[in-house]
């Protein structure tokens, strides 16, 4: 996203044959603008600046905030800074009153498929996850998921592991997936798939 603006921004400058210094390339995300600003400076290198509502601030500082991981630490960090910096006040929600409701320990969805049913159950997870802009190293994230269940007994969910790069996520992690999972593997009667958790 900021790479292609950036390119967009020096094919410009480059490109200029009445010797343009100064080049702009514009985005909007989620309604905010960006932007990246690039100059010619001494020696002819092209310079970039990065500007968001109308705010310069460094690249990296930019990246966080418009990160795409809503479970990322440093993102909320980064909302958190600019929405004082903006003057922006969240009021907390009003604590509601407590009434005493008779609820279920754990919320399931039944899923069918090829005769057999089974009880997907939505779960956390703690994921070694990257940053989808390369800001910072992968760090431990709580994504959301789901876990199988047949007769009381977990058939699939957890964390997958890729054993070369230590990253990792939910093996199941919205209900379609579940769905899909259910739907592929049992006809084939492969038994037990289960990842780390489960």
């Amino acid at each position: 996203m900021i790479e292609h603006l950036e390119d967009e921004v020096r094919d410009e400058l480059e490109s200029s044959r009445h010797g343009q210094t100064r080049a702009i390339a514009v985005m909007h995300v989620n309604g905010d603008r960006l932007e990246v600003l690039g100059r010619i400076g001494p020696g002819g290198a092209i310079r970039l600046g990065y500007s968001y509502c109308g705010v310069r601030m460094e690249r990296k500082t930019l990246l966080t905030l418009v990160c795409p991981e809503q479970s990322c630490p440093c993102r909320a960090a980064s909302l958190a800074k600019w929405q004082q910096h903006q003057g922006i006040f969240i009021p907390a929600a009003p604590q509601p009153r407590f009434q005493p409701v008779a609820r279920p320990l754990f919320e399931e969805v039944e899923i069918c498929a090829n005769g057999r049913s089974c009880q997907a159950r939505p779960a956390s997870f703690r994921c070694l996850t990257p940053c989808p802009h390369a800001v910072h190293k992968a760090i431990p994230m709580q994504k959301a998921g789901w876990d199988l269940f047949e007769a009381g007994r977990c058939i699939a969910g957890g964390v997958l592991k890729n054993p070369e790069t230590g990253l990792s996520a939910p093996l199941l992690p919205t209900l379609e997936a579940a769905q899909t999972w259910f739907a592929t593997q049992w006809p084939q009667g492969n038994g037990m798939a289960t990842a780390y958790g489960c």
